[in-house]
C-alpha cells in the first residue's frame, strides 16, 4: 500500500519527527508511549478503539534511518504474527515536503483490508499533527 502526503514543513523537521521516538509518540494518534530497548529498537504502546472499547497492546519496532537519502524504515512485529514494514521517503518541493509511504503487511490473518483502512486514517492524522505542531489528535471508532 502506498500513501502520499504533502505538508508545509521542511524535510528535516519531518525526518526529526519520524526518527525521534518521543516526538513521534507525541504526534501519533494512537501511540501513548515508546520505550527505547537498545540502539534502534523500541517497544511501542498503542491503544486502538473499536467502538467504545479501547484495546491496548505493545509490540517491538526497529527504526532505520538514512539522512542522506531522506528515508526512514519502521519494521514491527505485532502479536508475533503480523509483520509490518513502513518506508517513508521525504522529498522537498518548495516550502512543502512530499512524504511517500510504502506499507507492507505480512500475515496469515485475513485482516489486511481493515489494517489498510486503520493505517490510512492514523497516518493522515499523524501528518496533520506534525504539520500543525499539535501534540496529539485522536481517532475514535476505528
Amino acid at each position: 500500500m502506498e500513501l502520499t502526503f504533502k505538508i508545509n514543513k521542511t524535510d528535516a523537521y519531518i525526518f526529526d519527527h519520524l526518527t525521534d521516538m518521543q516526538k513521534f509518540a507525541a504526534v501519533h494518534p494512537v501511540i501513548s508511549k515508546i520505550e527505547n530497548v537498545n540502539d534502534d529498537k523500541y517497544l511501542v504502546y498503542e491503544t486502538l478503539k473499536f467502538g467504545f472499547i479501547p484495546f491496548s497492546f505493545t509490540y517491538p519496532v526497529q527504526v532505520q534511518k538514512n539522512e542522506n537519502k531522506k528515508t526512514v524504515t519502521f519494521q514491527a512485529k505485532v502479536f508475533k504474527i503480523i509483520n509490518i514494514e513502513m518506508l517513508f521517503h521525504l522529498k522537498s518541493e518548495g516550502d512543502f515536503t512530499i512524504i511517500t509511504e510504502n506499507i507492507n503487511f505480512k500475515t496469515m490473518l485475513p485482516i489486511k483490508f481493515v489494517m489498510k483502512k486503520v493505517f490510512k486514517e492514523q497516518h493522515n492524522l499523524l501528518f496533520k499533527n506534525i504539520e500543525s505542531k499539535k501534540s496529539k489528535g485522536t481517532i475514535d471508532d476505528l
